[in-house]
């Protein structure tokens, strides 16, 4: 039996060939590299897109995810995104990390994950921002579109930023661009 999340949403991880060759000699056990990696990050971003799979309305009090570690204080939008811990993602973003949405104009929002991260999707708790199924967030990018940059993303969860990138699975597909 297999679940949507593991059948669906798109996941694409963008970054440079000089910075996935930096991630490849990290794997490998080469610390210069893992250092050139999060220095690099100012001026050679990485972004995590992720799709949107379900949105839903839910009332004050509403508990989020696996222990309810994240309860609504007034009602709101929660939307289903497609990554967890299961493609690499660390578990310990819940309630700690946040993502940004950007409508087709205008800025990116930056929306918190809520309750704890599970083996295939995390929940954003959206407000009232008018985010719909299929729409990608950004899990972390370039700070100059007003996303989270990966350095940013990493601190909040205690990680370096290698280490988050290196431990996504093969299921989000890599996307090189220059």
């Amino acid at each position: 039996m297999t679940s949507e999340s593991q059948t669906a949403g798109t996941r694409v991880l963008h970054l440079s060939s000089a910075q996935l060759a930096r991630v490849s000699r990290a794997l490998d056990g080469d610390e210069a590299a893992a250092a050139e990696f999060d220095s690099a990050l100012s001026s050679d971003p990485v972004r995590l897109l992720v799709e949107v799979l379900s949105t839903k309305s839910v009332p004050a009090g509403s508990g989020v995810s696996y222990g309810h570690t994240y309860v609504t204080q007034h009602p709101t939008v929660l939307a289903r995104v497609a990554i967890g811990y299961g493609h690499g993602l660390p578990r310990k973003a819940g309630n700690r990390a946040w993502v940004t949405w950007s409508a087709a104009e205008g800025p990116a929002v930056r929306l918190p994950i809520v309750g704890r991260v599970a083996m295939d999707e995390f929940v954003v708790d959206v407000g009232r921002t008018p985010v719909e199924p299929g729409q990608l967030m950004c899990v972390f990018g370039d700070s100059d579109e007003g996303e989270v940059p990966l350095g940013d993303w990493a601190a909040a969860i205690g990680e370096s930023p290698v280490s988050v990138i290196a431990c996504l699975d093969r299921r989000v597909t890599r996307s090189v661009v220059e």
